[in-house]
């Protein structure tokens, strides 16, 4: 009797392990396929929004998507091109350098990502899926990676802002610079 109980719990564990792992490997960057789409509300000097879309996990800014200056809102969209179950989404921001004089991560404070069946452009922020707000305030700044849980089904995965940061004297309204985003899920 307790040796066919070990050997049930054996086979217990074993097939809770083969489970965690295709779970595991049924994850995928859904910001990857060649159906999804990405676009943002505007665009500064040629920085387009697949650039936060090939693959390339630099933060300097020949690298990433830039929204325009002295605009209301910023956004970035990932399109998936359907309905999908989303697990997280990593987003890499623009940072160069670690200096004093070297460009941080200003404009990324108070960000929102929201998750929506409906694109950016015809939703406004209480007909989404708010996942994830940044709190940051006074000198303290996100991190230039981040990497959010959002375990929701949707097609949109919306990045945005209306802060404007004090440290940016140049440019008014607000300004989203990313450099890279993956989008984890599933089917």
């Amino acid at each position: 009797m307790n040796v066919c109980r070990v050997i049930k719990l054996c086979l217990v564990v074993y097939v809770q392990y083969f489970v965690n792992i295709i779970s595991v490997s049924s994850t995928e960057n859904l910001s990857r396929k060649p159906t999804t789409n990405v676009s943002q509300n505007s665009m500064y000097l040629q920085r387009k929004a697949t650039y936060a879309n090939d693959g390339n996990l630099n933060t300097t800014l020949d690298y990433c998507a830039h929204t325009a200056v002295n605009q209301s809102k910023a956004w970035f969209q990932v399109d998936l091109g359907k309905p999908h179950k989303i697990n997280n989404i990593k987003i890499y921001y623009r940072r160069e350098g670690d200096g004093d004089k070297d460009w941080k991560q200003y404009r990324f404070r108070n960000f929102y990502l929201d998750v929506s069946d409906s694109p950016a452009s015809e939703t406004i922020t209480t007909q989404r899926t708010r996942c994830y707000t940044d709190i940051s305030i006074g000198s303290a700044l996100p991190n230039n990676i981040i990497d959010i849980p959002c375990e929701h089904r949707a097609r949109y995965i919306i990045v945005e802002s209306t802060y404007k940061a004090p440290e940016d004297t140049k440019s008014t309204g607000p300004i989203l610079e990313i450099c890279e985003i993956e989008v984890y899920g599933g089917k």
